[in-house]
C-alpha cells in the first residue's frame, strides 16, 4: 500500500542535493558511496535508475559534517582532551 501524501518523505536527487549545498555532484556522489559516511540505502522511482535520499536526512548530516570541519584552523596547537 503506496504511503499517504503526509507521510511521503521529501527526496532528492545527488544533483540536487549538490545545488541544495552549493558543491558539486561528484563530492556528493563520493560521500553518498563511502560506506564511512553512513548514508540511508538509496531509493528509486518506479523506471528510474537515479539514486535518490531523504531531503530532512541530508540536511541533519549536512549541518553535522559542517559542524565537524576545522578547515583553516590550526589543530596542531590544542591541548588534547582526555
Amino acid at each position: 500500500m503506496p504511503e499517504s501524501p503526509e507521510t511521503q518523505r521529501e527526496m532528492m536527487t545527488i544533483p540536487k542535493l549538490a545545488d541544495r549545498v552549493g558543491k558539486s555532484r561528484t563530492l556528493i556522489h563520493r560521500l553518498a558511496t563511502n560506506p564511512e559516511e553512513g548514508w540511508p540505502p538509496p531509493s528509486f522511482r518506479p523506471g528510474s535508475s537515479r539514486p535518490e535520499y531523504p531531503v530532512d536526512w541530508f540536511d541533519a548530516y549536512w549541518a553535522e559534517r559542517q559542524a565537524r570541519i576545522t578547515q583553516g584552523r590550526r589543530t596542531d596547537l590544542e591541548q588534547p582532551s582526555e
